[in-house]
């Protein structure tokens, strides 16, 4: 299936005539992903070898990244982290631009001021995958873009595309995650499929109060986000949870333990920057 640029609403045709796409991974994976997502060619110098030097810069603007999303929720990643976990088993897939095409705000959040970086690639997104054990299944480990420190020069949807383009690129049949109920991006992850509640309640995370789901991948819904005229659900689903309700989190991991099958149906904001997840259960 491709994707030309008159298929994609007018944000994401934005994106892809203003940025460029770029991968991390080792060479020898390959192999085993599309390098041309939706009809999405990369360029061959956008292409990153984690153990080389040429790497060092855009790995570089990979943690600046990882800072303006995560730094304040106590999971910024290490270095070694991103490289073990992601550059080199997995991908990290992404648009960027040469920084001479960044205006101030982001050459300064990306400490790439001054001539002599002109030339220096900045990722401006990134969504981090790493492959699982189960034959085409990967776990979605950290989605971040510039839009959490941009004010003057934000692209809006460049996450969505990001990850839809990500998933396509590494031939992911179910995806996997973990995120947090009170997260902002959970509207994003659901646009792309049904997410499907593996459990609600996690001790093994640093924030207990995250879910873990898996996303059945299916081409034409991963791709519909990308479309004129797409719209997410505004109403619907028989239960809910609210993300400010630890009681009622806590509840329903036992339910889910229990058997409940149950699936995120849409995202309803309440006053106090608190969530209403709403659910459908699932036969």
């Amino acid at each position: 299936m491709e994707l030309n640029a008159a298929d994609l609403a007018p944000k994401y045709q934005r994106i892809l005539e203003t940025c460029e796409p770029y991968l991390v991974t080792y060479p020898a994976n390959h192999g085993a992903l599309d390098l041309e997502p939706f009809g999405l060619g990369l360029d061959p110098q956008r292409l990153y070898d984690p153990t080389t030097l040429r790497s060092r810069e855009v790995i570089d603007g990979l943690h600046h990244l990882d800072a303006f999303s995560f730094g304040g929720q106590e999971m910024l990643m290490p270095r070694w982290v991103l490289f073990d976990c992601g550059e080199f088993p997995g991908i990290v897939f992404g648009f960027g631009r040469p920084a001479r095409e960044l205006g101030n705000e982001l050459r300064r959040a990306y400490n790439v001021i001054g001539p002599s970086y002109n030339d220096v690639f900045v990722p401006l997104s990134m969504w981090v995958a790493i492959r699982c054990a189960e034959d085409g299944a990967w776990f979605g480990h950290n989605l971040s873009s510039s839009n959490y420190v941009a004010q003057t020069e934000p692209l809006s949807g460049l996450g969505t595309i990001t990850k839809a383009y990500g998933v396509r690129l590494a031939k992911i049949r179910k995806q996997y995650g973990a995120t947090q109920w009170a997260s902002t991006s959970i509207n994003l992850h659901l646009a792309l499929g049904q997410m499907k509640l593996l459990g609600a309640y996690t001790p093994a995370h640093t924030h207990v109060e995250t879910f873990s789901y898996r996303i059945d991948v299916d081409e034409q819904q991963l791709a519909a986000p990308l479309r004129p005229g797409w719209r997410r659900p505004s109403d619907g689903g028989d239960r809910f949870v609210d993300s400010d309700n630890p009681g009622s989190i806590r509840a329903l991991q036992d339910e889910i333990e229990q058997g409940a099958r149950l699936h995120l149906h849409r995202v309803e904001q309440k006053p106090g920057n608190c969530q209403r997840l709403w659910m459908k259960s699932t036969h």
